[in-house]
């Protein structure tokens, strides 16, 4: 069983930020997606991550309080899911995507959304992995 992390208020200042600028070369980047988020958590943002060293995440939050020039309602947008390395074709995006299906439902919203491309790009994720879940 894979063991998991949300973001909170509470630990984000000790947790490892496992996104594209959470390598040392971009340290300014964490500092500020860190003080970036902890505003968004105060408004539904959700970052999961595998409890594990790696670039192994989903982050999304109501599309309401989105930061994309996509308009809805009750809705939660997917910025970005990632699982890299050796952590991949293991099941642990479809793991974190279930989550964020779940936790859809539990807060009453209607659906999920992302952007995708044919194939995965910066931003942008795989269309045919997401079709696989369509709720």
């Amino acid at each position: 069983m894979n063991e998991y992390i949300n973001l909170t208020l509470e630990n984000i200042e000790n947790e490892h930020l496992c996104c594209a600028i959470g390598d040392p070369k971009h340290q300014n980047g964490v500092t500020y997606k860190k003080e970036w988020m902890k505003g968004k958590l105060k408004e539904g943002h959700v970052f999961r991550k595998l409890n594990a060293r790696g670039k192994i995440f989903i982050e999304y939050e109501p599309i309401e309080t989105a930061w994309v020039p996509i308009h809805g309602e009750k809705y939660e947008y997917i910025y970005c899911l990632w699982v890299a390395g050796s952590f991949k074709g293991k099941g642990i995006a479809k793991e974190l995507l279930e989550y964020a299906i779940q936790d859809s439902k539990e807060k009453g919203m209607n659906g999920i959304c992302t952007l995708t491309s044919k194939k995965k790009k910066p931003f942008l994720g795989e269309k045919k992995f997401f079709e696989r879940f369509r709720i």
